[in-house]
């Protein structure tokens, strides 16, 4: 479904990415974890096309869109659901989630593929009408997810999803990714919190300072002493 080769991608003169390559097999969860800093947010960017790469390739269901601006990766399938969600606070949840859906090819289905969200997430339903910025975080956030599901797309990548929730929140933010598996959903996601990522994975990849150090599936990450230390506490 989606192949990354050797992908090169700068920051003016400073390289963020070096030779990085991966794969997403349709219905996959693919995870790609390490440090602060190593890379794993601009490969995303990389993926949509907020980032050019300088050298490298990017394919998604065998067609190069690299190359192509971000509005029309979103419209060939691949959503993105941002680092601390960033939804709307002024905007009720309905609105928020209409939003999602302004491209071509998912505005003719905005209100069915909504009915399909409010049965995913009913909390979502239950407060469709409040504004967002008065949800909790943990809420936020599932709004934020809900909201990239409304391009129709058949990859959705999300940045630390996690990130700075409590931890019964972040609970509940696994929940949802497993929720999107279980649907059908292709899923790259980006995480620092390894433990819990590595428990929806069907495949993961290591990224340090730019460089994929290190890829297999969950027994691999498992066994593997330095990850079992650096990453896994244990």
């Amino acid at each position: 479904m989606l192949t990354v080769e050797s992908i090169d991608t700068f920051y003016g003169e400073f390289q963020a990415m070096e030779g990085v390559s991966l794969k997403v097999e349709k219905g996959q969860t693919v995870i790609v974890v390490g440090p602060n800093g190593a890379g794993k947010s601009t490969l995303l960017k990389t993926i949509l096309g907020l980032q050019k790469p300088r050298k490298g390739s990017v394919k998604f269901l065998g067609e190069e869109v690299s190359g192509l601006p971000a509005h029309k990766v979103v419209e060939r399938g691949i959503s993105m659901v941002p680092e601390g969600g960033r939804v709307f606070p002024d905007l009720s949840v309905q609105d928020n989630l209409r939003v999602g859906s302004y491209n071509p090819v998912a505005r003719p289905n905005a209100q069915r593929q909504m009915e399909q969200i409010f049965s995913l997430f009913p909390i979502l339903s239950d407060r469709k009408k409040q504004a967002a910025g008065s949800l909790s975080g943990g809420e936020r956030q599932m709004l934020a997810i809900a909201r990239s599901l409304m391009s129709c797309p058949k990859l959705i990548m999300l940045d630390e999803p996690s990130l700075g929730l409590a931890p019964l929140v972040v609970n509940m933010v696994f929940d949802f990714i497993q929720q999107m598996k279980a649907e059908g959903y292709a899923i790259l996601l980006v995480e620092q919190n390894a433990n819990k990522a590595l428990k929806v994975a069907d495949y993961a990849y290591l990224v340090e300072s730019g460089k994929l150090v290190f890829e297999g599936d969950r027994d691999s990450f498992d066994k593997n002493p330095y990850i079992k230390t650096a990453y896994l506490g244990l």
